[in-house]
């Protein structure tokens, strides 16, 4: 009897134990996460995520359009920092897609997608450009080709017969101008006076065989030069000059690419001059005084394209002192480089 009861104990114990086995190692029930299965691709920031169905994800910088709050649409836009962020639901199954944003100026140039400037910021550049520094157009290196205009030698000095021996090659005389020195005051960005100092020098090299020096009254009387290779014939001029210019601009689109049209005066201080001749090898030159005027005055003017154009000068002042030489009137035509 004892042993039938023992028997029976066993059993029911050994059948507790295999239950509880059983319970311990069987699979949990799979839970499906939102209630739908989400499929996502990699995403680039911490903010990627999916919000649950009718909750507005409040991440910092994500920016919603109003047909994120309309629970019937299916597709959800995000902007978070640099990257776009599409959220679409079909047939209960959610895709993640994550693009970066090109930057301002790859998009304005490769795309066009950017937008003209607004009103308010066309207004910004226009005041902007209103209040640029006016600059004019004096300071740097000019090159041009001299002349002598209107030469006439007055009886009273030079008898019949005597020749032209201020007639000059001009493809072989130039003026190069030293212009150092620029100051500009403007009415607008556009329009004002320039002013400053410069370095004028000259070459005048004569066409026939002849120099030029004093007599004994001190007039300027033709010199001829000896038999043989005639090479060179000059006089030449240093003066310190200062123009005072009325000057215009024509800007271009957004400001850029100015035309300018400057006219004026302008006036020199003599500081040097002498002749230089040579035949063949024989070279001469005479650094004494040949009665040229020590003060001058004329008319400039200008014209160009941003840093580049043309410029002449007339001067009213006879290239000689008046009564000390023939009468002759210096005409310079170049190019102009400022800086």
């Amino acid at each position: 009897m004892k042993t039938q009861i023992l028997l029976v104990i066993l059993i029911f114990v050994s059948a507790t134990l295999f239950a509880q086995n059983d319970t311990l190692t069987a699979p949990p029930e799979p839970v499906e996460p939102f209630g739908e299965e989400v499929i996502s691709e990699p995403v680039d920031s911490a903010f990627d995520v999916v919000p649950e169905e009718g909750e507005i994800d409040e991440t910092p910088e994500a920016e919603f359009s109003d047909e994120e709050f309309n629970s019937e649409r299916d597709t959800v836009h995000v902007r978070v920092g640099k990257h776009a962020i599409e959220i679409v639901t079909k047939d209960g199954r959610t895709q993640i897609d994550v693009d970066k944003l090109d930057d301002y100026q790859s998009q304005w140039k490769d795309n066009k997608n950017w937008e003209e400037p607004n009103e308010d910021q066309i207004e910004t550049i226009h005041r902007h450009r209103h209040h640029k520094k006016f600059d004019g157009h004096w300071a740097g290196i000019d090159f041009g080709g001299n002349q002598l205009w209107n030469t006439t030698y007055p009886t009273t000095l030079y008898p019949e017969g005597t020749p032209e021996f201020l007639t000059t090659s001009p493809e072989k005389s130039f003026e190069v101008n030293l212009n150092l020195f620029e100051y500009s005051f403007g009415f607008s960005s556009y329009i004002g006076f320039v002013t400053g100092l410069g370095f004028n020098f000259n070459d005048y090299k004569f066409k026939n065989r002849y120099t030029i020096e004093k007599d004994d009254n001190g007039v300027i009387q033709p010199a001829a030069l000896p038999e043989g290779d005639f090479r060179v014939s000059k006089l030449s001029t240093t003066f310190l000059t200062a123009p005072l210019l009325l000057e215009i601009q024509i800007p271009g689109q957004w400001d850029h690419d100015r035309m300018f049209i400057a006219g004026g005066v302008i006036g020199g201080v003599k500081l040097h001059e002498h002749t230089k001749t040579k035949i063949g090898d024989e070279k001469k030159r005479d650094n004494g005084d040949h009665n040229i005027a020590p003060l001058r005055w004329g008319y400039t003017a200008r014209i160009g394209f941003e840093n580049v154009g043309v410029y002449a000068t007339y001067y009213n002042t006879k290239l000689f002192e008046e009564g000390k030489g023939p009468d002759t009137t210096p005409v310079t035509i170049g190019l102009t480089f400022t800086f």
